[in-house]
């Protein structure tokens, strides 16, 4: 008992610290990010810390199965480099009684990831979608500065006026002017607002004119309007991942190829946790002279291999190159296998069976 909390104990203060790391680093590279977002007034500034938070879960369920492949490596190689181990085998103890303990700490973290991936995290990406769309449309009105021609539009030939933003978010009193298309627009009202799924934004004005022709000549047409839309480039690309956001339930019962791609990955992390586990462990193992960070790149190698696997299987699924089934469980029952054969041949098993099939 006092050994399995030992190495219970080496294995959880070297996970939580490893995780604080990489979370530190991820999130880091996501303030970054936002904060220029911020900074160009896409995003108000006091939304950052608040969407980067929602970032959290994600990141956990995404950084846990390596984190605790490395925190088993390094415990694990400790004690071999240690001769600790060498000791206990020595004393009475057998593998199973050694590797317990990691197992242990392996279903807690599975379970965790579990959690995270099939329940919260969807959630809470959807919220964090939601606050950053709204976000956006807010920075997009913090551009604006009343009563000074601008160019909002990413396009150098639309110039925009604002005469006052009222207190609800709306435009008072708005000119625009596209050169490229010789049109003027004037409005008494204007209203931003995103379509639901994508980050695209419309400046939808009420109650104004529409003015088409060459300058300085006369015959130009007017069109009176009660509500007028133009889509503004002042962001890019999709900011909801939208398979991500949705509910596991929803995929459970989807018939889209995506959708059940989605939902094996979801399941993947979890798998991916007890996999790396009984990897690491024999990994792990090292002489004394060699010392404790012997197996680290050949580790490094065989998760790079694993996790590229499942990334390329769930790629396939989507674009139908493989079925929905075996999909990413083909992957999981290849490295499990391999997993067991460096166990057994650690740990001295296979030798055993070897010997006891040729008596």
């Amino acid at each position: 008992m006092v050994i399995a909390r030992y190495i219970t104990k080496e294995i959880a203060s070297s996970f939580i610290g490893l995780v604080l790391i990489m979370l530190f680093i991820m999130l880091s590279n996501k303030f970054v990010v936002f904060l220029a977002k911020a900074a160009a007034g896409k995003l108000p500034v006091d939304m950052l810390l608040q969407v980067i938070g929602l970032y959290i879960p994600e990141l956990f369920g995404m950084l846990a199965p390596i984190a605790l492949f490395v925190a088993i490596l390094f415990t694990h190689s400790r004690l071999h480099a240690d001769s600790e181990i060498a000791v206990l085998l020595t004393s009475g103890f057998d593998w199973w009684r050694l590797t317990k303990p990691t197992l242990v700490v392996a279903f807690i973290v599975a379970l965790l990831v579990a959690l995270i991936n099939l329940g919260f995290a969807p959630l809470i990406t959807a919220k964090r979608d939601q606050l950053i769309s709204e976000g956006q449309t807010v920075g997009i009105l913090y551009a604006i500065t009343p009563g000074q021609i601008q160019m909002v539009d990413e396009s150098s030939d639309l110039v925009f006026y604002v005469e006052n933003v009222l207190e609800d978010n709306s435009l008072h009193n708005v000119f625009i002017a596209d050169k490229s298309n010789n049109l003027v627009i004037t409005a008494k009202s204007a209203l931003v607002k995103q379509l639901a799924a994508n980050n695209e934004f419309f400046l939808v004005l009420k109650d104004g004119y529409r003015y088409v022709g060459q300058p300085g000549q006369a015959d130009y047409s007017v069109t009176s309007f009660n509500e007028y839309g133009r889509e503004l480039k002042f962001t890019s690309g999709k900011t909801n991942n939208s398979e991500y956001a949705r509910p596991t339930t929803e995929l459970i019962h989807a018939n889209d190829l995506t959708g059940q791609a989605e939902l094996q990955w979801r399941m993947a992390m979890p798998v991916a946790v007890f996999i790396l586990t009984l990897l690491a462990i024999p990994i792990a193992k090292v002489n004394p002279r060699q010392g404790r960070f012997a197996k680290f790149l050949p580790a490094a190698l065989i998760y790079m291999m694993y996790y590229n696997a499942l990334t390329v299987a769930k790629r396939w699924i989507v674009s139908g190159t493989i079925g929905i089934y075996p999909g990413l469980w083909c992957v999981h029952v290849v490295f499990l296998l391999f997993a067991l054969l460096l166990y057994l041949q650690v740990s001295g098993r296979w030798h055993e069976y070897y010997r006891s099939l040729h008596r």
